[in-house]
């Protein structure tokens, strides 16, 4: 479904009155039911982020030389909306045939390792990674070389904004949006039976969604 479709099902699963033939200039309840379509979808992307693989993207990026922290905006990632630290891998060849995992840190301890006395500057190849209090990734020790970094990170994808726009949530996930759209009009009404259905409805596709797009859980190792 793309925006429009979407805000005509929150028409017709709410029984409202009237319909939408476009999501520009509208007024009254139909202005309305395109700002809850609008923020019922993000509210989802913004809830439990690590669990949608569809918000997951993988990049292939250079290190620059003798520089350990990195901005989103220094790796070009212009949709970055956090770091997944336990995908990172480094390689000095382009074709990853050298590639070794980047063990994560918590900033704290990485700090008082990578940042501490020469360690600082100390240039090599990169064996651990954390995120910083300002949201930087930081890398140690630095890259002696412009070594080539592969990982993940949850992007933040374009909000609907026109007719056209289609959300990256699966098409067998999208009806997610109406149902949460409409708890907002439930709401509004004060009409507890829609809030009631809308819930319903709503909890059994994230309960889908969640099953599916969650990572698997894998047991550890005998402790004796």
């Amino acid at each position: 479904m793309n925006f429009l479709q979407i805000c005509q099902a929150v028409v017709r699963e709410g029984g409202i009155s009237g319909e939408i033939t476009s999501t520009q200039n509208q007024t009254g309840e139909a202005l309305r039911v395109v700002e809850w379509s609008k923020s019922a979808y993000r509210e989802i992307l913004n809830s439990d982020q690590f669990t949608f693989g569809f918000i997951r993207k993988e990049v292939h990026v250079q290190l620059t030389p003798n520089q350990g922290t990195y901005s989103a905006a220094d790796l070009a990632l212009d949709d970055l909306v956090q770091w997944d630290v336990d995908s990172m891998r480094v390689s000095i060849n382009e074709d990853r045939s050298d590639e070794t995992f980047l063990i994560n840190m918590r900033w704290p301890a990485f700090r008082d390792y990578w940042r501490f006395s020469t360690r600082r500057t100390t240039a090599s190849r990169p064996l651990n990674c954390s995120v910083n209090q300002d949201t930087n990734l930081e890398i140690g020790p630095v890259p002696a070389v412009p070594y080539w970094l592969t990982m993940q990170y949850i992007a933040a994808p374009p909000d609907l904004l026109n007719d056209t726009d289609v959300p990256v949530i699966p098409l067998r996930w999208q009806m997610v949006i109406v149902w949460r759209a409409l708890r907002h009009y439930g709401m509004f009404e004060s009409a507890p039976e829609v809030v009631m259905r809308a819930n319903d409805a709503y909890n059994e596709i994230v309960l889908r969604m969640t099953l599916d797009q969650s990572p698997q859980i894998v047991g550890g190792a005998p402790l004796c």
